[in-house]
């Protein structure tokens, strides 16, 4: 077979040869192992390689938001202190006007209780200032009566005058 150029003829006579040579039955290829070959020299072992430490991604995000929970705790805690504050300085001005509005509730009352009474006043000076016009006139008569010496005059005058004042 050394020959490079394809012979149909030969192919042939050799498919031939080996069919005649081949006992009948399935064929297999029979597995051989390799031969045993001597361990070869031993290479230096490496050591082996070292595991990647582990990521503390956790305890960053853990630490970052507990910071951030603690940041948050003491921002609204100021903000509640200066609100409560805001509302007890509220609270006290919130007292003081109604201290206010009762003050001036009484001031009212006490006004028209004034105002009531120089009500009547004014009318009971009315009334003697009435009442002592009337006085004055008989008085005027008893005078003219005296002027004029009439004694009836005078008499019904001081009648008068009993009975007015």
């Amino acid at each position: 077979m050394t020959n490079p150029v394809f012979d149909p003829q030969q192919s042939a006579d050799t498919t031939v040869q080996q069919r005649d040579s081949v006992p009948a039955g399935p064929e297999f290829e029979v597995y051989t192992p390799p031969a045993f070959a001597p361990p070869l020299q031993q290479q230096p072992v490496a050591p082996a390689p070292v595991a990647p430490k582990p990521k503390k991604t956790g305890i960053v995000v853990l630490s970052l938001f507990v910071v951030l929970l603690f940041g948050a705790g003491a921002a609204f805690g100021v903000l509640f202190f200066q609100e409560k504050d805001r509302s007890a300085d509220l609270s006290k001005q919130v007292e003081g006007k109604d201290r206010e509005i009762t003050d001036l509730t009484k001031k009212a009352e006490n006004s028209a209780e004034d105002t009531d009474r120089a009500v009547a006043a004014q009318k009971k000076a009315e009334a003697d200032a009435v009442s002592s016009q009337k006085c004055r006139d008989a008085a005027k008569e008893i005078k003219s009566a005296l002027v004029a010496n009439d004694e009836t005059k005078g008499e019904a005058a001081i009648k008068s005058l009993l009975v007015e004042c």
